[in-house]
């Protein structure tokens, strides 16, 4: 099966459900987040989060999603147990960090700020399950963690934002 479809060539493509829509649809658009979400992930390591992403943005591309049902349940419980794991070994946070740092840590900040647009971008979405947009918001919350925890492993100092 050849990639070149030439189906979305004038501005229209089709959803996970079949429904043809505008390239410009709040759908996409959130589909299209998550796609740049993942793609900023890459080398972080962090390929079954990589999987969950890819998860929801099938759940947003599919206007017959069930907005009763729960995912990734368990993979939510998951991350915040990792957050806290890996708060454990950070200095206290006193005041508000630029982001920036080692390489891999600054990874980490412009994969936060996507993840944080994809779920503004998501939340626009009508009838996803509940707990997709808490996975979002502890993703990025995660996100923020590690690019620390790289900070303090490299021996990287974190720059205090000064008003």
């Amino acid at each position: 099966m050849s990639i070149v479809t030439k189906s979305g060539d004038y501005g229209e493509t089709s959803l996970y459900s079949g429904e043809r829509v505008k390239k410009s649809d709040p759908r996409i658009e959130a589909v299209g987040t998550l796609d740049e979400l993942n793609s900023d992930l890459a080398g972080l390591g962090l390929e079954d989060i990589q999987k969950n992403i890819f998860t929801i943005g099938s759940l947003v591309a599919n206007t017959r999603t069930e907005p009763n049902r729960l995912v990734l349940t368990k993979e939510l419980k998951k991350l915040e147990e990792n957050i806290r794991t890996l708060e454990a070994g950070l200095p206290p946070l006193k005041n508000f960090i630029l982001p920036g740092g080692h390489p891999l840590a600054c990874q980490a900040h412009r994969a936060r700020a996507v993840c944080r647009r994809a779920e503004r971008s998501v939340s626009q979405i009508q009838n996803l399950p509940k707990n997709i947009l808490p996975y979002l918001n502890r993703f990025s919350d995660y996100l923020f963690v590690l690019a620390r925890k790289i900070n303090v492993d490299t021996k990287t100092d974190e720059v205090i934002w000064k008003p």
